[in-house]
């Protein structure tokens, strides 16, 4: 009987060593976006074209540990916004990819002004998961300010 018992709690154990190294191989995929070529890149020129707001977009993993990863970066209207990757000097926003409450993609972005960004986001996901979002209200130049709201 003794045996028995054993035998069962190195099963469960062993499961919960291996569910514990795919949670961590999960988290640390979709955690690294870096130096990866994104899915999509979309970009925004402000009114007077001195600025671009680009938003990059990871996304990948397959059915067993599917991620994706958004990254808004607020840069010269110089810079190529076809790079693979951006300084994160240049990140205003990271997050999770999300949709709003009418199936709408998250996040919006919108030029108020020349110097003015807006950017809507939702946190519907955290609803069943929690999450990470890195936020900065004004960009490396000082010039433009960012204004945020979560729906």
């Amino acid at each position: 009987m003794v045996g028995v018992i054993r035998k069962i709690a190195v099963v469960v154990f062993c499961l919960i060593g291996v569910f514990t190294v795919a949670s961590g191989a999960f988290h640390f995929r979709s955690q690294r976006t870096s130096g990866e070529k994104p899915e999509a890149i979309k970009s925004l020129r402000s009114p007077n074209g001195s600025y671009q707001a680009i938003l990059l977009t990871w996304a990948g993993g397959g059915g067993l540990a599917p991620f994706c990863r958004q990254a808004l970066y607020v840069v010269p209207s110089s810079i190529d916004a076809t790079l693979s990757h951006l300084d994160k000097l240049y990140e205003v926003y990271s997050g999770v990819c999300d949709d709003f409450a009418d199936h709408s993609a998250s996040p919006k972005v919108v030029w108020r002004s020349n110097e003015d960004l807006d950017v809507s986001f939702s946190i519907n996901r955290t609803a069943a998961f929690p999450g990470t979002v890195t936020l900065k209200k004004i960009d490396v130049s000082g010039n433009v300010k960012v204004r945020f709201n979560v729906e």
